[in-house]
């Protein structure tokens, strides 16, 4: 059991603490309130992901193909997840972080 303060002294803080910027936070909150795009892009990235461990060789059997072919997946969703939310977020943050505004059509 600890019985020390657990608040981080001057030093930890700027070894080891982390402020998230306003950015990543709205980020986070998006990728968290749109999860479900990443699960659905599980099945659908099936194709992309034989596709991309069609030609590791020396795997031992068909769990460890499954496994990665698996792992694949689960990467391919997160990547399409994040490209989402950086679509969705990143215009209106630029907008309001340097008032910069998109030129009229």
């Amino acid at each position: 059991m600890r019985e020390a303060d657990p608040t981080l002294s001057p030093l930890q803080e700027a070894l080891i603490g982390y402020k998230p910027t306003d950015l990543e936070d709205a980020l986070i909150k998006w990728s968290r309130e749109h999860w479900p795009m990443a699960a659905r892009g599980m099945i659908y990235a099936k194709k992309e992901a034989e596709d991309t461990v069609s030609g590791v060789q020396n795997l031992r059997d068909e769990q460890a193909k499954h496994a990665l072919d698996l792992a694949t997946r689960v990467a391919i969703s997160e990547r399409e997840l994040v490209i989402r939310a950086i679509a969705a977020i990143l215009p209106e943050w630029i907008e309001k972080r340097y008032g910069l505004t998109p030129k009229e059509q």
